[in-house]
């Protein structure tokens, strides 16, 4: 078993409509090292072990764009515009050292925001893998809940007990428009979703 949770958003004082370079110099002053993808650049912040960050967080901007790009990712995004949402403008993809216990989180300021994987000397996939042996579901069913996760609060829903239930609403949607094993799946992520929804709002989260 593991205590590997998701996140709370992380609010970061990176102010709004602020050009890169303001960005970037607001993420250099967050003390968390991190690496972060934007466009065709990776950098770096405060991190005292660049390299396996600079490679988390390229794999975990593949794994953004994978999802978002894939009919997954497009279901997520017609169900967010049904439920009257929208993201924020999601600036890059990368890794942090988000602490003990966090696989990922979105950094954000109300505007615009970084999707980091956690990074502190334990890979994503290994925290990934823990999360699944939990929870009794495979790896790639786990990556796509954290990421679904981690969009549902760039669609506005900040506390965990509020993602976890829209997350629950949506994977429930998704059974029924499912059949056999993807049935199965969704509905089993809607089961955690609504496990970990009542866990939040025991913990007041």
């Amino acid at each position: 078993m593991t205590n590997e949770t998701l996140d709370n958003v992380i609010y970061a004082s990176f102010g709004n409509r602020q050009s890169a370079e303001q960005s970037a110099e607001n993420l250099q002053r967050y003390n968390m090292g991190m690496a972060v993808v934007d466009g065709n650049t990776v950098m770096v912040y405060n991190s005292d072990n660049p390299k396996p960050q600079i490679r988390e967080a390229i794999n975990m901007d593949k794994l953004v764009k994978e999802y978002l790009s894939s009919s997954k990712g497009s279901a997520l995004m017609d169900y967010i515009r049904f439920r009257g949402g929208r993201l924020l403008d999601i600036k890059g993809v990368g890794a942090g050292d988000l602490g003990e216990g966090v696989v990922a989180a979105l950094l954000y300021d109300g505007l615009e925001g970084y999707i980091l994987s956690n990074y502190d000397g334990k890979t994503f996939e290994s925290r990934v893998y823990e999360m699944a042996q939990k929870y009794g579901i495979d790896e790639k069913a786990m990556v796509e809940y954290v990421l679904t996760h981690e969009l549902g609060h760039a669609a506005g829903y900040h506390s965990e007990e509020g993602v976890e239930g829209f997350i629950k609403d949506y994977f429930t949607s998704q059974a029924f428009r499912s059949s056999g094993e993807e049935r199965e799946k969704y509905l089993e992520l809607a089961k955690i979703a609504e496990e970990r929804e009542a866990e939040a709002k025991d913990a007041g989260k």
